[in-house]
């Protein structure tokens, strides 16, 4: 039963690979076969998605996948259906499996954009990719050792400990409780402070999951199979000191995977809809929308597969309130911008910071303190319950 166990984790990987090998295939036909061949790629890759949960550990990591998934199925979509990429170019000629490989993951269109290097040397390559391990190797070291000794117990660690209702329903509203609306239960000192921690944790925690996984994926293929170059695994995030708006904090920090793959499926919509007839800046606006909307409706497919209905229904309305507070700060950094002589851009640059971090402070809780609230209660359900059994078998020992 264990050994079966253990074996669970190959059947998304194994689904993922019969996926890749169709992939090849109708890269190399003619676009009207491609187009009757669409289920032969589809079923493996949607299958490789739908069985997510067989990743039971890390926790994460079954969400990490199935959003993973979803992202390189639109990718190869877009390449296939939309960029309808030729069987054979200049650079890549037909059936070849390597050329054909790169294209496979390069979600973020690397290639393209003339981040890989040109060809070096073997023993150059051979010692640049050791050390690319090894700092890899620590990274993942650091991230391990300040998830577990410091992220993951940071809030008791400061505050003591800590009750289920402090994160439940009622606790994920706090604007509503300020102080000035007159509220029953008004917003506490310590509320608020838990608050703060828990949105700095938070962050990291999803930064580290999809940064982690990143780092692992690139040891593998870099330093294991030896299929890729270190230039070929940049890093996916930027500089959290460029996250002072929201649009660069999507643009500029956090990850850009999603940014390709969704953008090739927002210019088909756009263009059914005939929205470049309204003007560059409306199109520009529209294909925005339609990332976030996408990005939204991908996260809320992930949460329906889990089971997480209600879930679902907030992941779009997250996205597309994401949309919208973006183009209120355009409109008021448009306004502010005869202001920005009388101040330095640092100041500037604190204000965006404190925005960004308001803002998460009121998104974050309402997002996860569901999580917390429930781990809380288990943990106290099983306290109670070894409680019992102790009182139990006191009473029987003294019989």
């Amino acid at each position: 039963m264990s050994f079966h166990i253990y074996l669970l984790p190959t059947v998304p990987v194994a689904y993922l690979a019969t996926a890749s090998l169709a992939f090849h295939i109708l890269l190399n036909l003619p676009q009207g076969i491609r187009n009757l061949g669409f289920p032969v790629f589809l079923v493996p890759a949607w299958r490789a998605f739908a069985t997510f949960k067989c990743f039971t550990w890390p926790a994460s990591l079954a969400g990490i996948w199935g959003l993973a998934v979803l992202i390189w199925m639109t990718h190869i979509i877009s390449l296939l259906y939309i960029d309808k990429i030729q069987p054979q170019s200049k650079s890549r000629k037909q059936w070849d499996i390597k050329a054909a490989y790169k294209l496979l993951f390069d979600v973020r269109h690397l290639s393209q954009s003339g981040t890989n290097s040109p060809p070096v040397a073997a023993y150059a390559l051979r010692g640049s990719s050791l050390a690319f391990v090894a700092s890899r190797l620590v990274k993942l070291l650091v991230f391990w050792l300040l998830t577990v000794y410091l992220f993951t117990p940071l809030i008791p660690l400061i505050f003591g400990p800590v009750q289920p209702w402090e994160f439940d329903h009622y606790a994920q509203t706090y604007i509503r409780r300020l102080p000035l609306f007159e509220t029953k239960e008004p917003v506490t000192l310590r509320e608020t402070l838990i608050r703060i921690v828990f949105t700095i944790r938070w962050v990291w925690l999803n930064y580290v999951d999809v940064d982690a996984a990143h780092t692992f994926l690139s040891i593998i293929f870099v330093g294991i199979l030896r299929i890729d170059t270190p230039e070929e695994w940049p890093s996916m995030f930027g500089s959290p000191l460029e996250a002072y708006s929201l649009r660069r904090y999507w643009g500029r920090f956090w990850h850009r995977l999603v940014y390709r793959p969704y953008l090739g499926l927002a210019r088909a919509v756009a263009e059914k809809l005939h929205c470049n007839s309204l003007g560059s800046r409306f199109e520009k606006c529209f294909l925005a929308f339609m990332i976030f909307l996408i990005s939204g409706v991908a996260h809320a497919i992930v949460s329906l597969q889990d089971g997480n209905y209600a879930e679902a229904v907030d992941d779009v309305a997250f996205y597309c309130m994401n949309f919208l507070l973006i183009a209120v700060e355009e409109i008021f950094i448009h306004v502010a911008s005869p202001l920005r002589c009388f101040l330095p851009r640092s100041c500037w640059r604190l204000v965006g910071f404190v925005w960004v971090f308001m803002f998460w402070f009121w998104a974050a809780p309402k997002w996860a303190y569901h999580e917390v609230h429930e781990e809380l209660v288990k943990e106290a359900e099983r306290r109670n319950r070894a409680q019992g059994l102790q009182m139990i078998t006191g009473l029987l020992g003294m019989k």
